[in-house]
């Protein structure tokens, strides 16, 4: 199993790389021996990622981009093309979020996530499925989210773009199995994301409250997030396909 989960300097695309999860995930698969290219809107904090991977042995490249503009993502998939000429995987990380009842939502608000947490997964997956089954055993992992399972307040707009991933990934595992990409989505539960640390420390969401419903009693690490999801795009997850993977200690099974 260990031998599987190697990737050998495949290449393997991480969007939202800058923090959190999205880093959290590449510097896993960057130990696990993949070539991770980093992607984000803020070069600075690619650069300070890459920086900490080559430090400790790794391979990574960085590519500044917003992939919830469409333009963005073909320079993204024109830049693999034309280093690597193929892709081994795909993990669509980059998000936002935002707290507000939709009667208060504004329109712009809502078209500005559903941009960057859904319409990116459709723009780096129609661009980067061609790339993709050029490698053996290829491989997308879309995050999503536990909300697109369960309901929470004073997040339509999230709710329902996250609930559009998993939805959209099965719909890519119908049609890509057979030519064998996998497709799976993961769903994180609480995480002490940047972002989440923000809404505790706003005071715009309760912690008390969260961990109340998390029946391992407290938050998840990055890290284990990004565990996860290395392991998910590795040949040692070659038969999970078409899942949506919950890593949420226990939110949605109380």
């Amino acid at each position: 199993m260990l031998k599987q989960m190697q990737f050998d300097g495949e290449v393997v695309v991480v969007t939202g790389a800058g923090t959190g999860i999205g880093r959290a995930t590449a510097v896993a698969l960057a130990e696990l021996g993949a070539t991770v290219v980093l992607v984000a809107r803020t070069k600075a904090n690619l650069d300070e990622v890459k920086s900490a991977i080559e430090n400790s042995g790794g391979k990574a490249e960085a590519f500044a981009a917003d992939v919830s503009n469409e333009a963005d993502v073909g320079k993204l998939r024109d830049f693999v093309s034309q280093k690597w000429g193929r892709a081994k995987a795909v993990i669509n990380n980059a998000g936002n979020n935002f707290i507000s009842p939709i009667t208060d939502l504004a329109t712009e608000k809502w078209r500005e996530l559903i941009a960057v947490d859904l319409d990116s997964v459709y723009f780096m997956c129609r661009d980067f499925i061609p790339l993709l089954l050029k490698s053996p055993k290829p491989a997308i992992l879309n995050v999503a989210s536990t909300f697109a399972h369960i309901g929470n307040a004073h997040m339509p707009v999230y709710c329902a773009a996250k609930g559009g991933v998993v939805s959209l990934t099965r719909q890519l595992a119908v049609d890509y199995g057979p030519k064998g990409l996998r497709v799976n989505s993961i769903c994180p539960g609480p995480t002490l994301s940047p972002r989440v640390k923000g809404y505790f420390d706003s005071g715009r969401a309760d912690p008390a409250g969260t961990l109340q419903k998390v029946m391992l009693g407290r938050f998840g690490e990055c890290d284990e997030i990004g565990n996860v999801a290395a392991f998910l795009v590795s040949d040692a997850a070659s038969f999970v396909h078409g899942a949506s993977i919950l890593v949420d200690g226990g939110q949605t099974i109380n």
